[in-house]
C-alpha cells in the first residue's frame, strides 16, 4: 500500500507537469506570451515521491520493479523540464541497483523495464563521449543468443540496443583509449572483438532488411519508419565497430555507399507523409538525429554531407520536429562549424574526401550545457579537436560559442530567439559574429526516450547499491 502511495506521488507529479506544459502552450498559442504559471504542485508531489523512493530503498525487501517504473517516471518528469543531469543520474543509480548481487536476481526483473533503463543508458554513452554504458552485463545474462530471424518491430529494437549497448562499452572502455590516447600497438584479441561487432552488425543489418521484405509482413507507416530507423542506426555501428581502433580520420573514408544509404533512409523518412510524428515512431536513440549528424560530421564528400546538413536542418524546423528544441539547434550548428572548419582548408568548392587532409580534420565534436536549467541556458559552447601536426602529435581546439535570449515566457511559445554565433578558434578569438532570427516553440519535450543525451557524469558505473537521493531533492525548483 505505501509502495503504491508513493508510485502515486510520481504519476500526480508527471501528469501535473505535463498539465501545467499543456496549459502554457495552449496561453501562449491564443495570447503570445504565457502569463507566469506556478509549477509548484508538480514539484511539490516529486519532491514526496523521492522521500517516497527513499522509504522503498531503506526496506528489507526492495521491490525492483516499483522503483525502475519508479525511476522511469523520474526521468520522464525531469526530461519535461529539462534537467538532464538529475534524469541520467536517476539512470545512474538504477543501473547501480542492478549491479547489486546482494538484493535481488537480475534475471527476475522485469525486462521490459531494464530495457526501458538500457535506452536511456545508450543515450548517455551517445552523446556523452566519455560515458561507459553500465548494462552490459544484464544483456549477456539475458540476450546472448543471436536470432536467425526477427518476429517483430520490438524484438527488432530491442536487439538493436542490446548490441549498441555492448557495441560502446567497448569503444569507451577499451577502443578509445587507442583511438584518442595511446595511437597504435592495438592487441590481436581488441582487433578480433572490432571485427566480430563490425559482422554482427553487418548480420543484424540483413536481418533487418529480410524482415522488411517479408511477402506476409503487415506493417503501418509508422512501424516502416521506425524499421528504417533502426536501419540506420545498425549502420552507423557497423561504421562505428570498422573504424573504432583507429585514430586516423581517413579511415571514414571507406565507408561512403554506408553514409548515402544512411542519408537515402533518413531523406525518405523526413519526405514520407507522416514526417511530422517520424520522432515518436521508436525513440530518439534509434531516430534520425544522430545518424545525421555523423554523416555530416564524418563523411568529408561535400555532396553527402551537406545533404546531410540539410536534413539535419529540417529536425529543427517548423516542417518537422517541433520548433525550439535546443539539442537540435545545437546539434546542427555544430555540424555546421565542422563542415566549414574543414572545407575552409580546400582550394575547390565542392570537395572530396581526398581534398581534405588528415591535419585538417576534425576527430571529435561535441557541446556543453546539458547541466545548465532552460532559463539560464543562453550560451553553449560547441568544441571541436583535431591533431594538425599528425597522430602523435598534440591536441588542438577549436570552439564556437552559441547565444540566444528568450524572454521570460517564451517557454514553449512562438517567440522569435535571437542566437548570436561567435567565432573562437583555437583559443584566438576573431572578430567574425554572425546573427540569426530563428523562429523557436521552446521546450516541450517529447518524453525521456528524446530528451536525455548528454550530462557531466563521466565515471565508469561501480556496483554500489545506494541510491542517494538528497542532491536530486536540492534539484526541484523552489
Amino acid at each position: 500500500m505505501i509502495a503504491s502511495t508513493k508510485r502515486l506521488y510520481a504519476v500526480n507529479a508527471l501528469g501535473a507537469l505535463h498539465e501545467e506544459r499543456l496549459l502554457r502552450k495552449t496561453v501562449n498559442e491564443t495570447c503570445g506570451d504565457a502569463p507566469a504559471i506556478s509549477n509548484g504542485f508538480p514539484v511539490l508531489q516529486y519532491s514526496k515521491a523521492l522521500h517516497g523512493l527513499q522509504a522503498l530503498l531503506h526496506a528489507k525487501t526492495v521491490p525492483m520493479d516499483l522503483i525502475l517504473m519508479a525511476v522511469l517516471l523520474m526521468v520522464h518528469f525531469e526530461s519535461l523540464r529539462e534537467s538532464f543531469v538529475p534524469a541520467l543520474v536517476h539512470v545512474e543509480h538504477a543501473i547501480r541497483l542492478l549491479h547489486s548481487s546482494t538484493t535481488f536476481d537480475a534475471r527476475k526483473v522485469d525486462p521490459n523495464l531494464v530495457r526501458s533503463i538500457m535506452r536511456l543508458d545508450v543515450q548517455g554513452s551517445l552523446y556523452l563521449g566519455m560515458r561507459i554504458p553500465g548494462l552490459p552485463f544484464y544483456t549477456a545474462a539475458t540476450d546472448n543468443i543471436f536470432p536467425t530471424s526477427l518476429h517483430d518491430l520490438a524484438q527488432a529494437r530491442d536487439l538493436v540496443n542490446v548490441w549498441t549497448c555492448r557495441l560502446f562499452h567497448f569503444m569507451r572502455a577499451e577502443a578509445d583509449e587507442h583511438k584518442f590516447k595511446d595511437v597504435g600497438g592495438v592487441p590481436l584479441e581488441k582487433l578480433a572483438k572490432s571485427h566480430e561487432l563490425t559482422q554482427t552488425f553487418v548480420d543484424l543489418d540483413a536481418l533487418l532488411w529480410d524482415f522488411m521484405h517479408k511477402p506476409t509482413l503487415k506493417l503501418t507507416v509508422r512501424e516502416q519508419l521506425g524499421l528504417g530507423m533502426l536501419r540506420t542506426r545498425v549502420k552507423i555501428n557497423k561504421i562505428l565497430a570498422a573504424t573504432c581502433l583507429y585514430s586516423e580520420a581517413t579511415i571514414y573514408d571507406a565507408f561512403l555507399p554506408d553514409f548515402e544509404d544512411v542519408l537515402s533512409i533518413c531523406s525518405y523518412i523526413l519526405a514520407s507523409d507522416a514526417a511530422d510524428r517520424r520522432l515518436l515512431t521508436v525513440s530518439l536513440d534509434e531516430g534520425l538525429l544522430q545518424p545525421l549528424f555523423t554523416v555530416a560530421t564524418h563523411c568529408r564528400e561535400s555532396r553527402i554531407r551537406h545533404s546531410a546538413l540539410v536534413q539535419l536542418k529540417k529536425l529543427a524546423s517548423s516542417e518537422g520536429s517541433p520548433r525550439g528544441i535546443w539539442h537540435v539547434e545545437a546539434m546542427v550548428r555544430t555540424a555546421e562549424v565542422c563542415i566549414r572548419f574543414e572545407e575552409a582548408c580546400c582550394e575547390r568548392a565542392n570537395p572530396s574526401c581526398s581534398d581534405i587532409p588528415e591535419w585538417c580534420r576534425v576527430h571529435s565534436s561535441g557541446f556543453d550545457g546539458w547541466d545548465v536549467q532552460p532559463p539560464k541556458r543562453q550560451r553553449v559552447f560547441a568544441h571541436m579537436r583535431l591533431r594538425p601536426n599528425g597522430m602523435d602529435g598534440e591536441w588542438a581546439d577549436f570552439s564556437e560559442a552559441i547565444e540566444w535570449s528568450v524572454s521570460s515566457h517564451s517557454m514553449l511559445g512562438g517567440a522569435e530567439r535571437q542566437l548570436l554565433m561567435e567565432h573562437d578558434q583555437l583559443g584566438q578569438r576573431n572578430s567574425y559574429r554572425h546573427r540569426q532570427t530563428v523562429s523557436a516553440r521552446d521546450g516541450w519535450a517529447l518524453g525521456p526516450q528524446t530528451q536525455i543525451f548528454n550530462v557531466a557524469v563521466r565515471k565508469k558505473n561501480c556496483g554500489c547499491s545506494n541510491y542517494d537521493l538528497d542532491d536530486l531533492q536540492k534539484s526541484c525548483v523552489q
